[in-house]
């Protein structure tokens, strides 16, 4: 048995459902989206000295200006997707087209030619239809803050294929790039007999789920002339490159907030978020009140109800505490959002861990003196 899970990278409510949803199906395989060429790599991540945010690093050997990262935060699907499996001992691979493929193929490094190819916004679309003001909100709403179990996958599924439907036909990389997760896929199943969990972006799912003849998707398949050796490691990371702004594909627009909801039981999400924001706002010598925050809370959950919302979310306590805390002032709510959003906290590698050559250098020298 298949079955594809549709996530949003760097969800918590992806991953949360993600791990309940393990629980129960038991894969004796997980195939995760990512270059299939740093699959050996991936049960690092279950290293208990291995703390995240990190980011698989890779580039060409010959040309190591065109880099790119894959990130994983505690609460990217994927990578509880890998710990899952290693605490399980599942097997686990990586399916999307390998790393040297895409530097032999293509000038641009992986972001900016998936950034090319992505001209339609299917969230935004589902959102409009919903009645929500853009994508990210939409999400935010039914996945992510929404504390209450359900059918989310399948719902997921359902929705990016009605909006597949009516969308053009992917060309191109993305063609590439599907045909070669679906044969990833076909062959996986002739080596497992057990359950097999597919985890992938949710754009991605009405590709892989459909019903190709391997052949037609060898066909599409434009292997490069001359495969480039590239070089893949583990580096540290930090939360800052997660947010809406640079050359990152797959950005969300409060990193740290997704950190918070990953760890925060629903209960006490909203207060605990409003102490932080309190303090972030001493720091800067503003003084908050403890009549402050809980009119900050009580407008909150306000807000939510009036929402239809079970609990405040981002948005409420956002502008309750502009409101409350902010004395209603943006600018004052702006001289804090970067550090608030984003957070400080930096993974570290473990020594025995593949990391990138500059930092094996450094170690050395530090050693040396």
């Amino acid at each position: 048995m298949i079955k594809l899970f549709g996530i949003r990278h760097h969800g918590p409510g992806s991953a949360r459902r993600l791990v309940q949803a393990f629980d129960e199906l038991k894969p004796e395989m997980v195939l995760i989206q990512g270059p299939a060429d740093a699959s050996d790599l991936l049960p690092h991540l279950a290293d208990p000295c291995m703390v995240p945010p990190v980011a698989l690093f890779g580039y060409p050997l010959d040309e190591p200006w065109r880099s790119f990262f894959w990130p994983f935060a505690s609460f990217s699907p994927e990578y509880q997707a890998a710990c899952w499996a290693v605490r399980h001992s599942a097997a686990l691979k990586l399916i999307d087209i390998p790393a040297g493929w895409t530097f032999a193929k293509n000038p641009e490094t992986p972001d900016q030619i998936r950034l090319d190819s992505v001209r339609l916004d299917p969230l935004g679309a589902l959102a409009q239809a919903a009645g929500y003001a853009d994508g990210e909100s939409f999400w935010r709403d039914v996945i992510e803050e929404d504390p209450f179990p359900g059918p989310v996958f399948a719902a997921v599924a359902a929705a990016i294929s009605s909006f597949r439907e009516g969308a053009p036909p992917q060309t191109g990389e993305e063609a590439t790039r599907e045909a070669y997760m679906r044969l990833e896929i076909a062959e996986a199943a002739t080596k497992c007999s057990g359950p097999i969990a597919v985890v992938c972006g949710a754009w991605y799912l009405p590709a892989l789920a459909a019903k190709m003849p391997p052949a037609a998707d060898r066909a599409l398949l434009t292997i490069p002339a001359k495969k480039m050796e590239s070089v893949l490691a583990w580096t540290p990371w930090s939360l800052d490159p997660l947010i809406i702004k640079g050359r990152y594909f797959a950005r969300v627009p409060a990193p740290a907030w997704h950190a918070h909801l990953w760890v925060t039981p629903p209960e006490a999400v909203a207060t605990t978020w409003l102490s932080r924001i309190a303090a972030a706002l001493h720091e800067e010598g503003h003084l908050v009140s403890t009549a402050a925050l809980s009119e900050a809370l009580r407008q909150g959950e306000l807000r939510a109800e009036l929402r239809g919302r079970p609990r405040p979310g981002f948005e409420e306590l956002r502008e309750a505490a502009i409101a409350c805390l902010c004395q209603g002032k943006e600018q004052l709510w702006s001289s804090i959002a970067s550090k608030l959003l984003c957070g400080d906290a930096v993974g570290a590698i473990p020594d025995h861990v593949p990391t990138v050559p500059l930092r094996e250098n450094l170690k050395d020298l530090e050693e040396f003196l």
